[in-house]
């Protein structure tokens, strides 16, 4: 059985597409009253009939963060729970990748999530609520042609669990996911055209399946998801036995 938000305030960012989309609606459907917010107006219209509220919000703006946190507690009076979702992607290789492309994908995936948790934390910590940190396996060890965004979200990792430490004691819990590849938008939108033909015989997890495996870590404040056997097994591989795992990759040429 699904878990049940029933009546909880549940902020989604990044929500007009692919795992956020998925997210807010899976959230609804549970009984949440959900806060879809992302820089898609026309996307956010067509998604506002199936959540309770859609704002605008660019993670990157201290200006728009601030109209949107003001919002969201002047109509709700609280969060219960706040599902960084917001990011891009870049997969170039490090040569070809320049410093206001870096500075780019560090703005939106670091800086934003950090932004966006610190404007609802004093709120999720009054209602002993559940910060969700949607990282990914990239921020748990590295890729080739992925060092910006690998960077990104490992720095988010790193940020979200040192923030785990400063939060015991306050009932507010910090919850890392780290979903594998999943088939959206999000490899086309990041330029990654070849992703299919790189990794043949892979077939990425949907945004649907993400976001339920979001739902169940949220409902169990679980410290850290992996949302894949295969994720899971080649992490803890990375971890235990890095040169065997950086040698399979070679023999199969890919990350």
């Amino acid at each position: 059985m699904p878990p049940s938000f029933k009546d909880r305030v549940v902020v989604v960012t990044g929500a007009t597409s692919g795992i956020g989309r998925a997210t807010a609606l899976r959230f609804a459907a549970a009984g949440a009253r959900v806060v879809a917010a992302g820089r898609d107006q026309r996307r956010l219209a067509a998604l506002a009939p199936d959540v309770d509220c859609a704002l605008t919000l660019d993670v990157t703006s201290a200006e728009g963060l601030a109209i949107f946190t003001a919002a969201v507690l002047d109509r709700y009076g609280g969060v219960d729970v706040l599902v960084n979702n917001a990011g891009v992607g870049l997969f170039k290789s490090w040569d070809n990748t320049d410093e206001a492309a870096l500075r780019r994908v560090m703005e939106v995936n670091l800086f934003g999530a950090v932004a966006v948790a610190r404007a609802f934390l004093p709120s999720l910590i009054a209602r002993k609520g559940v910060l969700v940190q949607i990282a990914s396996v990239a921020g748990k060890r590295g890729y080739p042609k992925h060092t910006a965004y690998c960077a990104a979200k490992h720095g988010l990792v790193g940020w979200s669990e040192a923030l785990r430490h400063d939060l015991r004691g306050t009932g507010c819990d910090v919850v890392v996911v780290c979903p594998p590849a999943v088939r959206t938008p999000f490899f086309e939108n990041a330029g990654y055209l070849t992703f299919d033909e790189d990794h043949p015989g892979f077939v990425p997890m949907t945004a649907d399946i993400a976001a339920a495996g979001i739902l169940d870590a949220t409902a169990a404040r679980s410290r850290t998801a992996v949302l894949s056997p295969r994720a899971r097994a080649l992490y803890a591989l990375s971890v235990v036995a890095p040169g065997a795992l950086e040698a399979i990759q070679r023999w199969k040429g890919r990350g």
